[in-house]
């Protein structure tokens, strides 16, 4: 039988094509697995952008792909009329939380006028308004006028992480040519303002204007922007942040103001009088609403977190014409060189061995950016009971435990950025380049790192596998303490008279005793977190509506730049 089926020709065209499909499939698997396992390597050295990393510092990270999201629903029995009927109800009730009088809004932050990557000069308005929104507008400065066309800072509208935030960070942009068109050149010398115009008011309305434009040496070689502060109240961070950046190298900041308390608003007040720094408070203030705290169509209540995506990126464009490089760091965090290898090294000395670097790839790349892995770290301190400025000590710094465990790129990673290579960067990572040249090289984490030393502990922190009692941060707390000291007793020692050592409601440096209650207003705000966990299948989630529920500092207590002037509402 057997020799009759291998003389059948149908037999042995069946058996040959079977074989050959199988050494077929078998050089796909190896060359597919061999593809990824490079692209995966070359990722984490100095890889590709993967919008589904960016996650907030306090969400948990995203556990599947969206592909293998969609198959897992395929695989789900058929919908029953009744789950249909709630889907419908959910949708329609979305629908109309989404469609709000406040729907083609348009909040303008702040125009810079930059040089652009092909040559050229152009300009980039932040803004904010909801997703889809068509309205079309233009801009002025002197007597030149521009149409202005729009862009999204997130990758998609709304941002996957969020989808039920739709009022979102745009660019406006315009480029600035001489051609038949538009003969009115820019002028010389900038004004400090541009103007937008409100087609629906026949109105033109101020806009604060930058000069961004490249130059050929910057006047700092770091700069930092703090994320927007907002319900904020632990004022023994202020200091930690500056001082850390200072030594880290740092020596202008953009601190960004949404919300705080008193005695943080003289802590900065404090950094903003310093002669050795240059500080610029850029007000980043809830948009003007008449809507309640807790109202969904409350425009506060339609972004994530005050938008501190398109904040990061206002601030990335500021720093264009002042500094070399630019970072992007919350409060509590320090990245750090690890110095394993026994080298007392510099964080910008490792920044700057890097960036003349190329990089292979498809094509030559230099860096536009420098991203550090995050580790959870652990200091016991006192900060929580002080009650004084002058009795803030960095002594717990001297021995700290930071976790072995090192988060991939995307999950709470920080980035150094070269300021005009970049078009787009998010919290954690870069979303695109000004030019394909432009890459993103992550730094071995035994080398340097982010060291988060969380106040509220999360449920992703897990003190086990620590580095124990570790130095790398001795003898920087060491110069931290020395040069903080002498900036505290100045000011305590200052005239009274001087206007920017009182803080808004009168308090200073001599005032005996600070009120401290940053640890009451961070449990308040975690446990406002959680129930908002609960509502964000259908509404955005939102510290706005925190706000007017919280008991330890209520509204009219926190120093809150001016929505009407800090924003320009078309």
């Amino acid at each position: 039988f057997i020799g009759t089926l291998f003389r059948s020709r149908l037999s042995q065209f069946v058996i040959v094509f079977s074989l050959l499909a199988g050494v077929y499939l078998l050089a796909v698997s190896h060359f597919s697995d061999t593809t990824a396992s490079l692209q995966w390597r070359r990722s984490n050295i100095y890889g590709s952008y993967d919008e589904r990393r960016l996650q907030s510092i306090d969400e948990p990270p995203v556990t599947q792909s969206l592909a293998a999201h969609a198959k897992e629903e395929e695989k789900m029995p058929p919908k029953t009329k009744k789950n249909l009927s709630r889907d419908q109800e959910r949708k329609e009730k979305l629908k109309q939380i989404n469609k709000t009088e406040t729907s083609e809004t348009i909040y303008f932050r702040t125009a810079v006028v930059i040089t652009q990557p092909k040559g050229g000069v152009g300009i980039r308005i932040t803004s904010l308004q909801e997703c889809g929104n068509k309205r079309a507008t233009k801009v002025r400065i002197g007597e030149l006028q521009l149409s202005l066309r729009i862009t999204t800072v997130h990758k998609t509208c709304p941002w996957f992480f969020a989808p039920n935030c739709r009022l979102v960070g745009y660019y406006a942009t315009a480029a600035i040519t001489s051609n038949a068109e538009q003969t009115v050149p820019l002028p010389p010398k900038l004004p400090p303002f541009a103007e937008i115009y409100d087609n629906r008011r026949d109105l033109w309305k101020k806009i604060d204007l930058i000069d961004g434009r490249s130059a050929p040496a910057h006047s700092h070689r770091l700069a930092v922007c703090l994320q927007p502060m907002y319900l904020m109240a632990d004022w023994p961070l202020i200091p930690n942040f500056f001082e850390t950046w200072i030594g880290n190298g740092a020596t202008i900041f953009y601190i960004y103001v949404h919300s705080v308390s008193e005695e943080v608003d003289l802590m900065i007040k404090l950094y903003e009088a310093q002669k050795d720094i240059e500080v610029v408070r850029v007000n980043w203030p809830a948009v003007p609403s008449a809507k309640g705290d807790d109202d969904d169509h409350n425009p506060n209540n339609r972004m994530y977190r005050t938008e501190v995506g398109t904040a990061v990126n206002d601030c990335i464009l500021r720093a264009r014409a002042t500094a070399d490089l630019v970072v992007s760091s919350d409060l509590d965090e320090i990245i750090a060189p690890l110095n394993m290898n026994g080298k007392q090294e510099k964080l910008l000395d490792i920044v700057e061995e890097h960036r003349t670097r190329k990089l292979r790839g498809k094509e030559t790349n230099l860096p536009g950016a420098f991203l550090f892995r995050q580790s959870f770290a652990y200091a016991e301190s006192d900060w929580f009971s002080v009650s004084h400025p002058s009795q803030l000590k960095f002594d717990h710094y001297h021995a700290v435990d930071y976790e072995t465990k090192v988060w991939q790129r995307g999950y709470r990673s920080k980035v150094i950025y070269v300021p005009d290579r970049v078009f787009r960067a998010h919290v954690h990572d870069v979303i695109s380049f000004e030019n394909k040249r432009w890459t993103t090289v992550v730094i071995d984490p035994d080398r340097a790192r982010v060291l988060h030393f969380r106040q509220i502990k999360s449920k992703w922190m897990v003190r086990e596998n620590v580095t124990a009692e570790s130095e790398v941060l001795r003898n920087a707390a060491a110069s931290w303490q020395t040069t903080y000291d002498a900036r505290i007793d100045a000011a305590i020692k200052s005239e009274t008279g001087e206007p920017q050592l009182h803080g808004a409601f009168n308090l200073t440096f001599a005032t005996p005793e600070w009120p401290n209650l940053g640890e009451q207003v961070l449990s308040q705000i975690e446990s406002c977190r959680n129930k908002n966990d609960e509502i964000k299948k259908d509404k955005c989630v939102t510290e706005w509506r925190c706000r007017s529920t919280m008991e330890t500092l209520r509204p009219g207590q926190w120093v809150e730049p001016d929505s009407a002037e800090a924003w320009t509402v078309i």
